[in-house]
Order: C-alpha cells, then structure tokens, then sequence
C-alpha cells in the first residue's frame, strides 16, 4: 500500500516538473543592432505621468513582429510598443521576449539608457516648464495733488494690480501738458501702495520719485519723497475712467 502511494506521489512530481522548469526558465534577449531612439511622450512629459510600460515581444529571427504592451500607463504604452517594433537584432531562434521601458520625470536634461541594464530601457526626462499668466486688475484712475518745497502739482494715475495675491502694482501717470511716465516699481499690499515714478516737478526737473499712500474708498492719502532729498505729500480722488482707459 505504501510502495503503490509512493510511485502515484513520484508519478505525479514528474508530471508537474515541466511545467515548473518552464516556469522557472528565463529570457535572453537577442542582442539589438539597430533601433530609434525611444522618447518620452509629450503629452505624458506634459501631464507629468510616468512609470514603467512592460511589452511584450515577438520576433521572427530577426526583427520584431509584434509588440504589445501588457502593463503601463495608457500614455506611456503607444511610445513604448512604437520604439520596440523599430528593434533589429542579430541573427537568432524566433521567440517571444519581454522588455521594460522605465519612464521618468528629473530635474536633468533628456537622458536615455538602452538596455545597459538587461531587458530595461530607461528614460528621463525633465518636467514641462509651468507658466503661469495673471491678468491685470484695474484699480482705477485717480487725480493726485502734490505739494512739496517744489510747489504744487497735479497729475493723473491710472494704476492697476496684479500677481498671485495681487500685490503687483503698475499704471502710469499723465500731467496736464499730456506728458506721460510709467511706474518703475510698484507694490501693493492690502490697502497700502507704494511705486516709483518719474515725475516733471513745477519747476520744470525731471525726478525720480517714491510714492506710498494708503487707499480707503475712493481717496488715497500718502507722503513722498524725491532723488533730490525733497519730501512731501500728495493726495487723489477716485474719477470715472474714460472710454479708453486701461
């Protein structure tokens, strides 16, 4: 009984041995002579996808007759089966082989490494650049006075801001012979602006001039103070924009 137990139990190991060292067994990939050079896609580089596309290949001796990928991002699998089906190799028996293609996002420039490591082609590339466009938000037009040592003077601003928490300040002011100046540099924080300008004093001197003042409704109240060393106050009133107005 246990002699007949044994051979059954021993009949049945060299059934299932096959079918483990098939199993067990390992691909060789035939050496390739010849491809493209793979890319990474642009729309997945632009959606920041990445990850790795396993693909199946089939050849016939010589080039590759199918590439299918089995497992990857959908983005990645179409350039991972494209690159693979341009592979030429040297002479060889016809089979079924599988290969990786490892995408990947750096800080670096486009970096490709073919099959350094076994059966793996890597690819890295660096993400999409991002630019971000803020639109600009009127703040108005306003008529200033200012009066300093140099006497009085009255301008137009037209100012407007901007930036990811609009603290982006710029405009223009225009005086009453039609000339006009754009702000240099100009900040804006809460209620509280501060700019550079160029401004034609009463006597005629063209003066760099920082500006700050404090906007509660429709009135600004502010000091300056000139290149010159020449301080002073200013103060504007809100007006209808005209039709033309940024």
């Amino acid at each position: 009984m246990g002699h007949a137990r044994s051979t059954l139990m021993l009949s049945a190991l060299l059934a299932a041995m096959p079918s483990a060292l098939a199993q067990q067994s390992t691909e060789v990939l035939p050496k390739v002579v010849q491809h493209t050079e793979p890319i990474y896609p642009p729309l997945a580089r632009q959606t920041r996808i990445q990850g790795e596309v396993l693909v199946k290949v089939t050849t016939d001796g010589e080039s590759v007759r199918d590439a299918e990928a089995e497992t990857g991002h959908p983005l990645l699998r179409k350039a991972a089966e494209d690159n693979a089906r341009t592979w030429k190799f040297v002479a060889h028996t016809p089979g079924t082989f599988h290969v990786t293609f490892r995408y990947k996002l750096s800080s670096g420039n486009t970096d490709v490494e073919f099959l350094e490591s076994p059966a793996i082609v890597k690819i890295e590339a660096s993400p999409p650049e991002t630019i971000i466009y803020y639109t600009w938000l009127s703040l108005g037009t306003w008529k200033a006075q200012l009066k300093s040592a140099h006497g009085k003077s009255r301008l137009i601003f037209k100012l407007a801001c901007s930036g990811p928490n609009e603290d982006w300040l710029d405009g223009n002011a225009s005086g009453p012979k039609g000339e006009s100046e754009e702000i240099d540099f100009g900040h804006k924080e809460g209620n509280f602006l501060a700019f550079t300008i160029t401004l034609s004093q009463p006597d005629g001197q063209h003066v760099k001039t920082f500006l700050i003042g404090k906007m509660t409704g429709d009135k600004i109240v502010g000091t300056f103070v000139d290149d010159s060393g020449i301080r002073g106050e200013w103060t504007a009133v809100r007006i209808a924009d005209s039709p033309n107005s940024r």
